[in-house]
C-alpha cells in the first residue's frame, strides 16, 4: 500500500515538472520570436507586380531587407524574386535585369530614401515601408515623383522629384526638378482622361472632371525603348476633392499640359499604376487582418508542445508499469 502511494507521489511529481517544463520552454520559444509589420511595394518594367502589408516575424537581432523580402516571397504565390537569397535580385517575376542592354536592373528604398546599403546590410523598424523597382537611376536617369495639390481647387497638379546630381568631383547634390512630359492618369465617375505634364511638372484637370470625392491619380512615363523613367505612384494613390475646394476662387491657373489623345477608358490598367485583382492594398491588408498577419511560429509552437507532452505521460505510464511488476 505504501509503495502504491509512493509511486502516485512520484507520477504526480513528473506531471507536475513536465507542465512547468514544458510551459517554460514554450514561454522561452515564444520570447525568441519577434515581429515587425512592414509594407512591400514592387514596381517592375510595366506595371505594379505586388503591394501588401504584413507582419514579418524574425528570431535574429535585427530584421534586414533581405529577410523581409524572403518572407514576402515564400507567403505569396504572386511574386518571385530571384537571387535575394544570395543578396542580389536579379529578377522579380519576369522581369530580369539588364533587359535594356545597360545597367538597367533592380533597386530599392525605404520610407522613400536609398540607401547605400545592400538589401542583406539594412536593418529595418516597425512600420518600415519598402518599395523595390526596375529602373536606371545611373544611365538613362530615374525620377521619383511627389504630388503637390495646393491648387487643385483651380484643377492644378504640379510633380517635383528631388533629384541628385553630381559635380566634376563626384560630390551628390540634391536638387528638386518638375517631372516634365510625364502621363498623368486622372480617376473621375466614369472613366480616366491622360494628361501630360508640361515644363513645370503641372497639369490642368478640366473642371467638368474636378466633382466632391476622392479620385485615383497615377504617374507614368518611359523611354523610347520602353524603360521606366519615373517611380509610380503607390496604385492606390488619391486626391480628396472637398466642397471647400470647388468653391474657392480659381483665379490664377498656371498654364498647363494638355489632355492626350488617349482615349478615355472606365477602369486604369496595371501600366497606369493601378491595383491588380490579386493585390490588396495596404488599407485592405489592415482592416482584413487589423494590422496583424498569422505568424508561422504558432503551428511550429503548438507541435513543439503537444509531442512534449505525450513523452511525458508516455514515460510516467512506464514509471508506474515497472512498479506494478515490482509488487
Amino acid at each position: 500500500m505504501k509503495e502504491k502511494k509512493k509511486a502516485g507521489k512520484i507520477l504526480c511529481l513528473v506531471l507536475a515538472a513536465a507542465v512547468a517544463a514544458g510551459t517554460l520552454s514554450v514561454s522561452a520559444f515564444a520570447a525568441d520570436e519577434k515581429e515587425m509589420q512592414i509594407t512591400l511595394r514592387i514596381e517592375g518594367i510595366k506595371e505594379n507586380l505586388f503591394y501588401n502589408t504584413a507582419v514579418v516575424p524574425y528570431s535574429t537581432e535585427s530584421l534586414t531587407v533581405q529577410d523581409a523580402l524572403m518572407y514576402f516571397d515564400e507567403q505569396s504565390d504572386d511574386i518571385t524574386i530571384t537571387g535575394v537569397e544570395n543578396g542580389w535580385i536579379t529578377a522579380v517575376n519576369n522581369d530580369v535585369q539588364g533587359t535594356f542592354g545597360g545597367w538597367d536592373g533592380w533597386l530599392y528604398r525605404v520610407n522613400g530614401i536609398e540607401p547605400n546599403d545592400a538589401v542583406s546590410g539594412y536593418n529595418l523598424s516597425d512600420g518600415d515601408s519598402i518599395v523595390l523597382y526596375y529602373g536606371d537611376p545611373y544611365g538613362a536617369g530615374m525620377q521619383y515623383p511627389t504630388v503637390d495639390r495646393s491648387k487643385i481647387s483651380e484643377g492644378v497638379l504640379t510633380f517635383t522629384s528631388e533629384d541628385t546630381v553630381y559635380d566634376s568631383n563626384y560630390d551628390p547634390t540634391t536638387v528638386v526638378n518638375p517631372v516634365a512630359d510625364m502621363t498623368v492618369t486622372w480617376s473621375y465617375d466614369g472613366g480616366t482622361v491622360d494628361y501630360i505634364t508640361d515644363d513645370n511638372g503641372s497639369v490642368k484637370i478640366d473642371d467638368k472632371y474636378i466633382t466632391e470625392g476622392s479620385h485615383g491619380v497615377a504617374a507614368e512615363k518611359v523611354s523610347d525603348e520602353g524603360m521606366p523613367l519615373i517611380l509610380r505612384l503607390e496604385p492606390d494613390y488619391s486626391v480628396e476633392i472637398t466642397a471647400s475646394d470647388l468653391s474657392e476662387s480659381s483665379s490664377s491657373v498656371p498654364e498647363s499640359g494638355e489632355p492626350s489623345d488617349k482615349p478615355e477608358s472606365e477602369v486604369p490598367s496595371a501600366s497606369q499604376g493601378s491595383k491588380p485583382d490579386n493585390v490588396e492594398s495596404t488599407s485592405e491588408a489592415n482592416s482584413r487582418n487589423d494590422g496583424k498577419a498569422v505568424a508561422t511560429g504558432d503551428s511550429e509552437k503548438a507541435i513543439f508542445a503537444a509531442a512534449f507532452f505525450t513523452s511525458v505521460i508516455f514515460a510516467a505510464a512506464l514509471v508506474l508499469g515497472k512498479k506494478k511488476n515490482e509488487e
